[in-house]
């Protein structure tokens, strides 16, 4: 098991591993050819996504939650 003090990066990384697997895979196909092509394709795109996605979700992930924190009622 993974450290609790490893939460927020660990969650980071598997919003972004989904995220950008989900988000590489949609693009490929709507500007792929064929639907070979795109999963052929998949792997490549999804390593470059991982690779912006999870130092930006670092970042964003925080400013996010204050933010909605913010615009949210509380209770």
């Amino acid at each position: 098991m993974i450290p609790n003090k490893f939460e927020f990066h660990t969650f980071s990384f598997v919003m972004s591993l989904l995220m950008s697997g989900v988000m590489s895979l949609a693009l490929l196909i709507i500007e792929s050819v064929t639907l070979v092509a795109a999963f052929t394709n998949w792997p490549k795109a999804w390593g470059v996504a991982m690779l912006v996605a999870f130092p930006v979700s670092l970042f964003v992930v925080p400013l996010t939650q204050r933010f909605v924190s913010r615009i949210v009622a509380s209770k």
